[in-house]
Parts: structure tokens; C-alpha cells; sequence
């Protein structure tokens, strides 16, 4: 696959990229909230989204999927039961209510919940793909976009839902993976991976039809993003067979420019001794 960024990074020395002291205090903030949180729910930070003066997590329980309120102390306040038994992928709030995606456990067809703040079903979206996996949402206020893998004949697409129905398909000669989904303006963006030799990392504007590609020579992932001054902040994941790992911080301009790479960590490949 073309390597568009060419060898930016490789010959970066290991530990010429550091941290600040500020994400330091951050992660060990997080870490110490996880411990309460695992310790009361079995759950991390990262299932928590914030509701009104509460967060919200969801757990499988006897009788559906069940939607737990906990206050800023992360005690519990409330908790309601759905009838509905999913394998759930991601519980966001947006327009006072609470939407859940995840996969039906009976029809094994990826399925939207949208509740009220009392658990009552207000809508119901299923998408008739079995099998497929749902990945991520994007909510406004008046458009719920869903972002799902298909799998057909050994490939891998992924599909874009607007309200319920098929927006639009992204196909590549390799199967791709969507991560992550979201509106910036009139644009709809994809993020996710492309599967060939090495896992490389793909963005696609798919209003606009262009889609931007990252190939290291390594497996690249796109684990967050922002959006920022009119530009859009990747944070990449690179990583090779022996265990070498690099950050970087990839920026680009609304049409997919490259606007500015910079290493934020890198580790040397794992001692032999540690190799499977």
C-alpha cells in the first residue's frame, strides 16, 4: 500500500519524545478513579458519560440491559432495567436522552435504544445486517448517525446510517474497519483501518469523497481525535511485530492536508526474552 507519509518518525531516537507533567497527573487521576469505580461496578472511567448532574453506565442484568445513574462521588443514585438483551457497544446522552448501540443477542442484528431519562423506550433502530458490528454514533439535534462493519465473503465494509436508514457505503480493494464517526460543519468523517499486509490507518471526509491514508510500514491505529481551530487532531498508534511502539500527533485541514506530524512517544521493540 503507498506509504503517504513517507518515513516520517522512523529514525526518530527512542525517548526523544516526551510527556508533560500535566497528562502524567491526568493519567494517574484516571487510574486511581478506575480502582473505585472496578472495585464498586466492575467497570473504568471510559464507561461513564455524563448525564445532567449524574453519570451513567450500562451493565447486562437478569432481565435486559440495565442503565445505572451514580453521582459525582460515584455512588449509586438509580438504576432501571430495559427489556431488551444487548451486547452493547456504546451508551452516549444527547437531547435529554440516552441512546445505547449495541447487538441484538436473538437476532444478532445491530440495534439502537433510544430511552428518556426514566428508561422508557422511545425508539427502537434495527439494522438488518446479521453479524455485523456496530461502532460508533454521532447524535445532533436532529440526526443520529451510526457507523457499522459489514461482513460479507471473507471482505469487511463499513456502512453509514442516517435516522435509521443506509446513508452510505465505504469499499476498498482490502476489508476495512470503521472506529469512529462524527459531523464537523456539513461534513460527515470516518475513521478506521484498513486490513492488508500491515493494518493501516485510514480518515474519509464522506460527504466530501476523499479518504486519507497513514501507512508507517508498521500496524497504524487512530485511537482519539479532536477537532480543533478548524483543524481536525489525530493521535496514532504505530506498532510492529516486535513490539516497538510509536505516538504520533498527525494534523490535518478539512480536506485531508497534512499539516503537521509530531512524535509524542516512542518505546523500543520488546526485549527477545519477552517474545511469544
Amino acid at each position: 500500500m503507498k506509504k503517504i507519509l513517507g518515513s516520517i518518525g522512523i529514525v526518530l531516537l527512542i525517548g526523544g519524545c516526551a510527556g508533560n507533567n500535566a497528562v502524567i497527573d491526568k493519567k494517574i487521576k484516571e487510574v486511581n478513579t478506575d480502582k473505585i469505580l472496578m472495585k464498586r461496578y466492575h467497570i473504568t472511567t471510559d464507561n461513564l458519560v455524563n448525564f445532567g448532574k449524574y453519570y451513567v453506565f450500562y451493565s447486562p442484568g437478569p432481565n435486559g440491559t440495565d442503565i445505572v445513574f451514580l453521582d459525582k462521588n460515584f455512588n449509586e443514585v438509580k438504576k432501571f432495567s430495559t427489556q431488551y438483551f444487548l451486547d452493547t457497544k456504546k451508551i452516549s446522552v444527547a437531547n435529554n436522552k440516552i441512546y445505547i448501540l449495541g447487538v441484538n443477542e436473538e437476532t444478532y442484528f445491530p440495534e439502537l435504544l433510544i430511552l428518556n431519562k426514566d428508561g422508557k423506550l422511545v425508539k427502537k433502530d434495527t439494522f438488518q445486517k446479521k453479524y455485523a458490528l456496530p461502532k460508533d454514533m454521532f447524535i445532533t439535534k436532529k440526526d443520529i448517525f451510526v457507523l457499522i462493519d459489514v461482513f460479507n465473503n471473507g471482505k469487511s465494509f463499513v456502512e453509514i446510517y442516517k435516522n435509521g436508514k443506509l446513508l452510505k457505503k465505504i469499499k476498498l480493494d482490502h476489508p476495512i474497519n470503521g472506529n469512529f464517526i462524527f459531523k464537523d460543519g456539513n461534513d460527515i468523517f470516518v475513521i478506521g483501518t484498513v486490513k492488508g499486509n500491515n493494518e493501516d490507518a485510514f480518515i474519509s471526509n464522506v460527504t466530501k469523497g476523499w479518504i486519507r491514508l497513514f501507512d508507517l510500514g508498521m500496524d497504524e491505529k487512530i485511537d482519539s481525535f479532536k477537532i480543533e481551530d478548524n483543524k481536525i487532531i489525530l493521535n496514532l498508534h504505530s506498532t510492529d511485530e516486535m513490539g516497538a511502539d510509536s505516538y504520533y500527533k498527525i494534523v490535518i485541514d478539512k480536506n485531508g492536508k497534512i499539516l503537521k506530524n509530531k512524535c509524542k512517544m516512542k518505546f523500543a521493540p520488546l526485549p527477545m526474552k519477552f517474545r511469544t
